[in-house]
């Protein structure tokens, strides 16, 4: 498992980077969109494996509507003027009347509504700070990158090699403090040394260390987050897109709590 994991990481990534640096822009929104809507999908079965009736078609056309509205994603798409929360208090309707409309238990119609619309807000919106980044430039979104995949390595091998005192035991017990520490300072040293050299030289080094921990602390509660869901409905991964990396939502839940960090932090250069 530990060698598929290592081919499939080295075949996906430089493909992900090839389309960032090498394709126009609408390639890499319409690579986040997928992405998005596969760990749509899968978030949405392990909340029916926890006995929650959801709406998923609703949930999934709300998502599509909502890359569509979202300003600059589809630059052949004419702007709109609505904002994007009126398509999640659409979707949360829809949510509700599919409920309504359907022989569910009643007992479990608000669950079931709550998660249509939950998945919207802690997936497919989070996900557009992906593409604001490579508004801003590819290489912020290759910092975002770098964070996360240092954040997770550091915190990988210091866990093993000297974690004792366990994170969350009910959620993911693997995890220590031990290693959410050296996750955190190994995203830090990524931070500094991105501002420093060519990535996110704008930022400097002490402004890169400020990211990089932030937006990495961010990630680890994404991924506990997920470990959460899963933990519920019993799954081991929320899919099988990839081998020995489990589903979409398994490779991008904590992009989706780092992005937005990182997205505002950006912004504010």
């Amino acid at each position: 498992m530990a060698g598929k994991r290592e081919i499939a990481a080295a075949i996906a990534i430089p493909i992900v980077l090839a389309i960032l640096f090498f394709t126009p822009a609408v390639v890499f929104h319409l690579l986040v969109a997928f992405v998005s809507l596969g760990a749509l999908w899968e978030f949405y079965r392990i909340a029916e494996r926890t006995g929650h009736p959801v709406a998923k078609t609703v949930g999934i056309g709300g998502a599509v509507l909502l890359f569509v509205a979202a300003p600059g994603f589809f630059p052949v798409v004419p702007p709109r003027e609505f904002h994007l929360v009126l398509v999640i208090g659409l979707v949360a309707l829809l949510s509700a009347f599919a409920e309504l409309a359907s022989s569910v238990e009643v007992g479990s119609a608000l669950a079931g509504a709550g998660s249509t619309v939950l998945g919207l807000l802690l997936i497919a919106l989070p996900a557009l700070a992906m593409s604001v980044l490579r508004a801003t430039s590819p290489r912020a979104v290759l910092f975002l990158f770098l964070i996360v995949w240092g954040c997770d390595s550091f915190a990988y091998y210091v866990g093993r090699s000297l974690g004792r005192h366990k994170l969350a035991p009910h959620v993911s017990p693997k995890k220590t403090w031990e290693g959410t520490i050296g996750g955190f300072l190994g995203a830090a040293l990524v931070g500094a040394a991105a501002g420093t050299w060519w990535v996110m030289p704008e930022l400097g080094p002490v402004r890169g260390v400020i990211a990089g921990a932030v937006a990495s602390s961010a990630g680890q509660v994404g991924d506990l987050v997920e470990s959460l869901w899963k933990r519920g409905a019993g799954v081991k991964d929320s899919g099988m897109f990839l081998p020995g990396h489990g589903g979409f939502y398994d490779r991008i839940d904590s992009l989706l709590f780092a992005g937005p960090v990182l997205a505002a932090f950006v912004a504010h250069i």
